[in-house]
């Protein structure tokens, strides 16, 4: 019963909070609408609609990179370092784990949007995220940055889900990431704790990777669970 009152109540205080999280990424949208209304106050109809629409059509993404930014601000002063570990759902790594992903929730939204380019991984760096030169990251659903690293000239194709967390038997578990060099984790596919992609692999859309997996370079890997369907060339 205390349980699902400190769940309630730490839900309500999660909502008022986005609210002002939000609101104060729209500062700026704002403030130029409401000082294109007061500079076309003279003009036409006609005119007073165009400018006062395309201030508006521009508010949308200003407020998206501002929701990143603030987002990416709090996410380089707060994030934790942990490593792997299996803690209950009543410890302080759970309340910096859950603190965290409230914080990378606002954001996503606006990362969807603006994947891929430098704002997102601007965005996935702050939040801890270790990415080589060349990648190149499509996804929004790159959970637990912080745990997760992506080397050089590799691709996270389009809604890959790669997430560092697993709830286990009442227990938070929490195991880093690795992927290599020059991978392509395709389309949805979905890399869980503990993975260890090595250099030059192929993860196929809608694969699953199991946690904890290791899988070898040069290999090709699909299916639910992934199991490897192409080795790496023997010479």
């Amino acid at each position: 019963m205390l349980w699902k009152i400190t769940q309630h109540f730490l839900t309500t205080i999660v909502v008022i909070y986005s609210g002002i999280h939000w609101g104060v990424a729209c500062i700026p949208s704002a403030y130029m609408v409401f000082y294109m209304i007061d500079f076309t106050k003279d003009f036409s109809i006609i005119g007073q609609s165009i400018l006062i629409g395309m201030s508006i059509g521009l508010g949308i993404p200003m407020w998206m990179i501002s929701n990143i930014f603030i987002t990416a601000l709090i996410g380089f002063i707060f994030k934790p370092k942990i490593n792997k570990t299996r803690v209950p759902f009543f410890s302080i790594i759970t309340i910096q784990w859950a603190f965290l992903s409230v914080i990378d929730r606002l954001a996503k939204p606006c990362v969807y949007h603006m994947v891929p380019s430098w704002i997102t991984d601007f965005y996935y760096r702050a939040m801890g995220c270790k990415i080589g030169r060349d990648a190149i990251i499509s996804s929004d659903r790159i959970n637990d940055a912080y745990m997760v690293e992506i080397g050089h000239g590799s691709i996270i194709g389009s809604r890959a889900l790669i997430t560092a967390h697993i709830a286990e038997k009442n227990n938070l578990v929490l195991s880093p990431i690795s992927i290599g060099n020059n991978c392509l984790i395709g389309l949805g596919a979905q890399i869980n704790p503990g993975c260890v992609i090595e250099d030059n692999v192929v993860i196929a859309s809608r694969a699953i990777v199991p946690k904890y997996t290791t899988v070898p370079s040069g290999e090709t890997w699909a299916g639910i669970p992934a199991k490897s369907i192409k080795k790496k060339k023997v010479k």
